[in-house]
């Protein structure tokens, strides 16, 4: 006798639910992404639409590369009752959309993904299976010589290749040198015979419709003059950046004398003149720091970034040659952008209570590839990455400072935000401490009022009964506030 799955027995009150209402669709083919990159794995889930009150309360992303129960247990790559967050993030919904998105791809990310999801219905669970594949890959920007040997020189031929090999159809390949774009496409741009105006940095660009990716390769073509700059860099305000930079000359014939950065929002004359953000030959300081040399490196350090601080930039070098100076252009592009870290309410509303579901969402609104994100609470760094930190039911514990690291190769920020979650009990605490600072007021009050009326009394009574003996009555006065005493210990 053959045994069913759990996910096939599907009963509710009313009957046998049809299993062929309820599965999990994928892309057929294998999905390819770059490794530092992103990826989206497209998926859509159904369930019998003819029973109006089921609902998804739980959805379930697995990597069978460490789950070997087929999904139906953990561990999970993403589970929606969980507040750890990773890599992977859930882009769907609780109706019929699966979709994974998937940061900072690794090799070790590579394998079958099978999503999973739980309804309120006895039985009513489903995993979709086989799962989506994904493969994972470099991507490679090779110089292939056609001619020529040693360092580059003018007259040589060669190509430049950009692979990934992983198999992925409707790929698309694009070029760009010094971040322009090339008129030009597929995976190899070819140089029948390269000149010094070759020299650069030539990037390649790979995109699908679910991912991608870019890497760069720099020429230096001997005989010539010149100044290579990377992608646009993207900046924290508030925070520092390095623009790494590099030029050439005719070493053996040149000494440089000067070297020169400007900013084309005020230089209005292609860096051949003033105003520069950058002079060795001034004293002045600023928040523009040279931490090259007079060799071949030219990197910039920006300090305190501010918006105004966005847009093109552009070195300047001069020899001891006449003539012999040089100014890369077009120049390097500097984005600058707010580290905002938002709280995005899922349930609730008000003042944060215990249960209440939120996002806490860090985002850099300019393009930067291979950025990390790093979350601290309370100054002590958590075990978990990615742009958003997800709470599926806040208590109180989840009280404190939450700060979002962001970070790249070049640059990085922090921003920190507060949550102050309310104890269900928090007001009864408050009322039951005022009620009894109440009746302690009270009580205290009422025995002070009372032992002032009853001295006075004892000297009336004094005064009226002169001629009684002064022993008797200190006597019958001290019954009496013995009386009042044990009457206030009672109350």
């Amino acid at each position: 006798m053959k045994t069913l799955h759990l996910s096939v027995i599907l009963l509710t009150l009313s009957g046998v639910l049809a299993h062929s209402d309820w599965g999990v669709n994928y892309p057929n083919n294998p999905i390819c992404a770059v490794r530092g990159f992103s990826v989206s794995i497209p998926c859509s889930y159904s369930y019998p639409k003819s029973k109006p009150n089921i609902q998804v309360i739980q959805m379930l992303w697995c990597s069978m590369n460490s789950n070997t129960d087929k999904c139906q247990n953990p561990p999970y790559v993403y589970n929606s009752s969980s507040i750890t967050t990773s890599d992977f993030e859930y882009a769907g919904d609780n109706k019929s959309n699966c979709t994974l998105l998937i940061h900072n791809v690794q090799f070790s990310y590579s394998g079958e993904y099978r999503f999973r999801f739980i309804t309120d219905v006895s039985g009513g669970m489903w995993t979709g299976e086989p799962g989506a594949t994904l493969q994972v890959a470099d991507l490679k920007v090779s110089l292939i010589r056609l001619s020529g040997i040693g360092t580059l020189k003018q007259g040589d031929s060669l190509n430049l290749t950009c692979d990934v090999n992983c198999t992925q159809s409707s790929s698309q390949f694009v070029w760009s040198k010094n971040n322009e774009r090339l008129n030009t496409s597929g995976p190899v741009l070819h140089f029948p015979a390269v000149t010094v105006r070759d020299s650069g940095n030539y990037s390649c660009t790979w995109k699908t419709n679910r991912a991608s990716g870019s890497e760069t390769i720099s020429l230096l073509v001997e005989g010539g003059w010149g100044v290579n700059y990377t992608t646009p860099i993207c900046a924290v305000r508030g925070f520092s950046v390095s623009i790494p930079c590099s030029y050439s000359y005719p070493q053996h014939n040149y000494q440089v004398t000067q070297m020169l950065w400007c900013s084309m929002n005020s230089n209005t004359g292609g860096c051949h003149n003033p105003p520069y953000v950058y002079n060795s030959a001034s004293i002045t300081t600023s928040d523009f720091e040279y931490a090259g040399d007079d060799k071949s490196d030219c990197t910039l350090l920006i300090h305190n970034v501010q918006f105004s601080y966005s847009g093109e930039y552009r070195f300047r070098f001069i020899t001891d040659v006449s003539s012999g100076m040089w100014t890369g252009e077009p120049g390097q592009i500097l984005q600058v952008s707010d580290l905002k870290v938002s709280l995005i309410r899922l349930s609730g509303n008000g003042t944060l209570k215990q249960g209440d579901s939120l996002n806490l969402t860090c985002d850099v609104n300019c393009t930067q590839s291979s950025s990390q994100f790093v979350w601290s609470k309370n100054n002590e760094r958590l075990n978990t990455s990615g742009r958003v930190l997800h709470f599926p039911a806040v208590t109180v514990r989840d009280s404190g400072n939450y700060t979002c690291t962001w970070k790249t190769n070049r640059a990085s920020g922090s921003e920190t935000i507060s949550l102050l979650v309310e104890g269900e009990n928090q007001w009864t605490i408050w009322i039951i401490v005022l009620v009894i600072a109440g009746v302690i007021f009270i009580s205290v009050t009422g025995a002070v009022i009372y032992n002032r009326r009853f001295l006075c009394d004892c000297r009336f009574v004094h005064t009226e009964q002169q001629k009684e003996d002064d022993s008797t009555i200190y006597e019958n006065a001290q019954q009496q506030m013995g009386s009042f005493a044990i009457y206030a210990n009672v109350k």
